[in-house]
């Protein structure tokens, strides 16, 4: 079995860039940038790299965007994606000096999926989730991101976490 296709995006931003950003934005950036769940889970100024990672891996910003296209979700990817993700941090890694240490899985839902389904398997129903690392110091903050192609929701519910499960519930516990 071949590994699925893939979407890479990077994204190298200056932390103090991000911290003017929070100054002049506060909670309404945040609310802007990040869903209340990331909020919680204190992804912070986090959030607007990863995201941007995760624009660029999709093709850009595509009609109908929103920021929470993309969002963290506690579910683990899938096996295959942990060292795909490996590699590609990695070059990272090894290009700017900088270890990227924290990751999260993320869902991706709305014009972002259809823009990223439409690179990944044109006319194919699917769908997409990704997975991402990150890391700070010297005065910047690094993220990579892998976006993905799952299989076709079930039950015509368009929600997926990262190991395909069309409610979110990774271990099947009930909604």
């Amino acid at each position: 079995m071949s590994p699925p296709a893939v979407l890479l995006g990077v994204d190298i931003v200056e932390t103090g860039r991000l911290d003017r950003a929070a100054d002049r934005g506060g909670e309404t950036l945040a609310r802007h940038v990040a869903t209340a769940a990331e909020r919680s889970l204190g992804t912070g100024r986090v959030a607007f790299s990863v995201k941007e990672s995760l624009i660029k891996a999709v093709g850009g910003r595509p009609p109908g965007f929103t920021w929470h296209d993309f969002e963290a979700v506690t579910a683990p990817p899938p096996p295959w994606a942990g060292p795909l993700l490996d590699e590609a941090a990695g070059e990272l890694v090894a290009s700017t000096g900088l270890p990227l240490t924290a990751g999260a899985a993320y869902a991706v839902r709305g014009a972002s999926a259809g823009a990223a389904l439409a690179r990944l398997s044109p006319g194919a129903p699917g769908t997409v989730a990704a997975v991402a690392r990150w890391g700070e110091g010297g005065g910047v903050l690094v993220s990579v991101a892998v976006v993905y192609a799952g299989p076709p929701a079930s039950r015509g519910d368009s929600r997926r976490d990262p190991q395909g499960d069309p409610q979110g519930n990774s271990q099947g516990e009930e909604s």
